[in-house]
């Protein structure tokens, strides 16, 4: 009976293996005409960094004087439904300067980044808008994605990953979130919608760092980030460790021939005595993916592993640009308020294991060392994130200040900077907090579930007193470049 399931077991593994998955591997940059790496071309905030100098963008975002970043945090499904809520509140916030009725705090967002299950709310948004609010339950929210996991491991006719060594059981899921979501959307397809940015956060598990799906770590490869499809990406940043394997990418660093992505630290800031030790250790990461007898290969898993709050990739913005660069200057020109909002549907630790004489088993110990690392760190990302946004309007004071009293027919230091935390905390009602807290990290809940989540989310943005106080602030840059008058002064502190 043995030798007979042995060979059953054989042929499935071997039809498996004739119905091979074709994975999608990431392309070279393509070059100019005049054979230099198009780092230009790649997706990110460098492609409407022209129109933001010159003030000739037409999106609503660039007309107000908010600069607008959200985050959405990791946590399966229950982060994405939480996530989703934030995005309807946010939709539902007037914003309504002088000449823009009917624009919201949506209108406003500058940024969004996604991490792990946060991910599928900032991709699914940032490709289909209005739409999003129509179809993302339907899509995704509602749907047992569990049995697609289960169904990786229990059919027969998924196990090209036992017979194909170049395909992993996250491969499957890509194609999964691409077939329920994505229709085959590729960063092309964000790119031609505009702004705002979509970073899509993965964690380099060689490198141990956050890996944005963005122009500059895909420039730093030499790799096309246009022609990659945002299932994928989406995938790398949900790849729980031991559930799924790593989405792979392939460097082609020598075809750049050492020529580096504008907007990150140069190689010479990876000296620690010539700057912060933060833009020296960004310096030094792009510095090992430029160098391809280093970096053949980056290995990319559940982004949460590095940063589940989706705030590092923002933080790498802030250090990678510098009050030279004119894109910084154009943007300190035309902003008063600097909003960071961190949604944040991470589950609440187990207190329950307090009252126990012994935890042993192997899911609840990973549990809650997992829990208490990323609970650590969400901390201390919460802490810098704050100190970079008052380093940002002290910065963007000056800048404004130097060159007038006046800026738009403002105090030139009449600029401020908030971080809000969102979290599910915040609910009111014990009871509900207490049964969506204890939600397990996933991606199939009970549909109420998901309703109470969204309408948590919704609500809390909604009626937020600082992120009210931001919207009722707004004002209306005018067209062209900002309109300075009065001769250069000194900020107030």
């Amino acid at each position: 009976m043995s030798r007979h399931l042995a060979c059953l077991f054989a042929g499935l593994i071997f039809l498996a293996g004739c119905t091979s998955l074709q994975v999608q591997m990431n392309r070279p940059l393509p070059m100019t005409p005049e054979g230099a790496p198009d780092f230009a071309s790649n997706y990110g905030i460098g492609n409407f960094e022209a129109a933001t100098v010159a003030g000739t963008s037409d999106w609503p975002a660039a007309q107000s004087d908010l600069l607008v970043f959200v985050a959405f945090s990791g946590g399966g499904k229950r982060s994405s439904s939480f996530g989703h809520g934030a995005l309807r509140g946010l939709r539902a916030m007037p914003v309504n300067p002088p000449g823009s009725a009917g624009w919201t705090m949506l209108d406003d967002i500058d940024y969004i980044a996604g991490v792990s299950g946060g991910s599928f709310p900032a991709a699914h948004y940032g490709l289909y808008r209005q739409r999003h609010f129509e179809t993302f339950a339907e899509d995704f929210l509602k749907r047992d994605i569990n049995a697609y996991i289960y169904g990786i491991y229990l059919l027969p006719w998924n196990w090209d990953w036992l017979a194909n060594p170049t395909v992993g059981t996250n491969d499957f899921m890509a194609q999964v979130y691409d077939r329920l979501m994505f229709r085959g959307a590729t960063f092309a397809d964000l790119r031609r919608m505009g702004p705002p940015v979509v970073s899509v956060n993965a964690t380099d598990i060689t490198n141990e760092v956050s890996f944005p799906f963005l122009g500059g770590p895909f420039g730093a490869l030499c790799s096309d980030l246009n022609s990659f499809p945002i299932a994928r990406a989406v995938a790398a940043s949900n790849g729980f460790p031991v559930l799924f394997s790593p989405i792979t990418l392939q460097s082609y660093a020598a075809r750049c021939r050492g020529r580096r992505p504008p907007g990150t630290p140069p190689a010479s800031a990876a000296e620690p005595a010539s700057s912060t030790a933060r833009r020296a250790e960004l310096a030094r990461i792009v510095n090992v993916y430029e160098n391809p007898e280093m970096t053949r290969y980056v290995h990319l898993m559940d982004g949460g592993i590095a940063d589940n709050l989706a705030l590092r990739g923002l933080l790498n913005v802030f250090i990678s640009l510098t009050p030279d660069d004119a894109f910084y200057r154009a943007a300190a020109m035309r902003t008063r308020r600097v909003l960071v909002l961190s949604v944040d549907g991470e589950a609440a630790p187990d207190r329950s294991l307090g009252r126990q004489r012994m935890v042993s088993g192997l899911g609840q110990i990973f549990s809650a060392v997992s829990g208490t690392q990323i609970d650590s760190y969400n901390f201390e990302t919460l802490a810098v994130t704050t100190d970079m946004v008052a380093n940002l309007v002290q910065q963007f004071r000056r800048i404004r200040c130097e060159a007038g009293r006046t800026v738009n027919g403002r105090p030139c230091d009449d600029v401020q900077g908030q971080v809000v935390h969102v979290s599910l905390g915040g609910i009111d009602d014990p009871t509900w907090r207490q049964r969506l807290e204890s939600i397990p990290t996933g991606l199939t809940i009970p549909d109420a579930d998901v309703d109470a989540l969204v309408q948590y989310g919704e609500q809390l943005v909604r009626d937020h007193p600082a992120i009210r106080a931001v919207a009722a602030a707004a004002g209306l840059n005018p067209p062209g470049q900002a309109v300075v008058t009065g001769p250069g002064a000194r900020p107030r502190r």
